[in-house]
């Protein structure tokens, strides 16, 4: 009898036990930490601003210029333009510490246009540029606060160019009646604030100076002035730009997820 009586109490003891444990709240699993931002990994982006160009043409004495019987070595004057600029830009960044190297290509479209009229020939014609695309390849070095990078950048250059000359005596006023065109090479420094305002996305303000020296142009005729010979043009180029840019990039060592069934 004893025993069924310490039966019976220890299986209420035990319910009741097990009443109290259901009854006591569950404590919720704490919260994973935000994931720590970084700069580093590949990114793409696009664009927008404004360039500006400064030309300066000069008429030099090259083995060209000395078989036509004119003057040589002249200046001819310059002309300073401006434009838009849109394109898009590529890189990586890695982050050591609060410091960020990376390098980044970039390529734009503008259309850059200026004419003066020759000083050195002022009855004669009038110079004309239009510059149609830049790219640029550099290295660049920042240090970031968090979510802000204030970085400087220098590397190569390029410029597509294209000169023309109009006549200013009649019959060839306005007339084209010699061309030219080249691919420029150069050297660039630029500096820039970014600012990631999500995760993976970051807007930038960004300032541009490039350098393309003097570059020995060729010029033909268009067949206008049938008695017009090929002649060289020294011509002289800097371009300044700013932009505003919005980039995306990739986090690495981020797998893909895989759905499973």
């Amino acid at each position: 009898m004893k025993r069924l009586v310490l039966a019976i109490t220890s299986a209420s003891l035990l319910s009741c036990g097990l009443a109290s444990a259901a009854d006591m709240p569950v404590k919720a699993r704490p919260l994973p930490p935000p994931p720590v931002f970084t700069w580093t990994g590949f990114y793409i982006g696009i664009h927008g601003g404004g360039a500006w160009f400064d030309k300066d043409w000069f008429y030099p004495c090259s083995a060209t210029n000395l078989l036509i019987a004119s003057p040589c070595n002249l200046a001819q004057g310059g002309h300073s333009g401006g434009s838009w600029l849109a394109g898009g830009q590529v890189g990586f960044n890695y982050q050591v510490g609060q410091w960020v190297w990376g390098i980044e290509a970039q390529f734009s479209k503008t259309r850059i246009e200026r004419e003066n009229v020759d000083i050195a020939f002022p009855d004669q014609e009038v110079l004309h540029t239009r510059t149609d695309s830049i790219g640029t390849v550099a290295v660049r070095l920042g240090y970031a606060w968090d979510r802000t990078l204030l970085y400087v950048k220098g590397g190569g250059a390029w410029a597509r160019d294209n000169y023309w000359l109009t006549g200013v005596q009649v019959p060839f006023t306005g007339l084209t009646f010699a061309t030219g065109n080249e691919t420029r090479r150069g050297w660039m420094v630029g500096a820039g604030i970014e600012y990631a305002f999500a995760q993976n996305w970051s807007v930038k303000v960004e300032y541009n100076y490039m350098d393309f020296g003097t570059d020995r142009i060729f010029f033909t005729s268009t067949g206008v002035s049938p008695t017009q010979p090929p002649f060289d043009e020294d011509i002289r180029q800097r371009i300044q730009v700013v932009k505003v840019g919005l980039n995306y990039r990739f986090d690495l060592g981020k797998a893909p997820v895989i759905a499973r069934y």
